[in-house]
């Protein structure tokens, strides 16, 4: 399915929204990916989008291993192959195993993940599939997570839903050649 709204360019934007397109060019080595093309459409909430994205990913102390697995866990639940691809990426980046994400599916039953691990993808299936979340789930990640990092663990879990359900119903597509790692 292509795209239902264009991607926007630096050119398309209102000449003080164009800032936005030059940060993430130097942020990002020239590139802006077809997400934040799209949501261009809406500056405004474009900017707070990625000041919320770019704290989740960047400047929390929860392990950055088990905040992808938890990631990629929502885009897999939701088929939405843009978050699941980049993340994908991403979780490579961070230490997170081929063997793992090709294991996501069995999580339960893999030995390719620790105890930790299943805790951090259960909680993300639960809150992806029922919203709800089991106490057994809930009280399982505090036996190694401190509130704080229980907390940053359910941000980065309700951000990324949120994304997945701006990805999927409008259709945006991966970049050109963007494939996972």
């Amino acid at each position: 399915m292509a795209a239902r709204v264009p991607y926007l360019n630096r050119e398309d934007l209102a000449e003080a929204d164009r800032v936005i397109f030059d940060n993430l060019a130097a942020e990002r080595g020239g590139t802006v990916g077809n997400i934040l093309r799209a949501l261009a459409h809406t500056p405004n909430l474009l900017r707070r989008f990625l000041g919320l994205g770019g704290e989740l990913r960047n400047a929390t102390a929860l392990d950055p291993k088990l905040r992808e697995l938890a990631i990629v866990t929502v885009g897999r639940l939701t088929d939405a192959q843009y978050e699941f691809v980049h993340h994908w990426n991403l979780a490579r980046r961070v230490g997170v195993t081929r063997e793992q994400l090709d294991s996501l599916a069995d999580f339960d039953k893999s030995q390719h993940f620790t105890d930790q691990e299943r805790a951090v993808i259960r909680y993300a299936v639960e809150a992806t599939n029922d919203v709800r979340v089991s106490d057994a789930t809930w009280y399982g990640l505090t036996s190694f997570l401190d509130t704080r990092r229980i907390m940053e663990l359910v941000q980065n879990v309700a951000f990324y839903n949120m994304v997945v359900r701006v990805l999927v119903p409008v259709g945006v597509e991966l970049e050109p050649g963007t494939t996972k790692n």
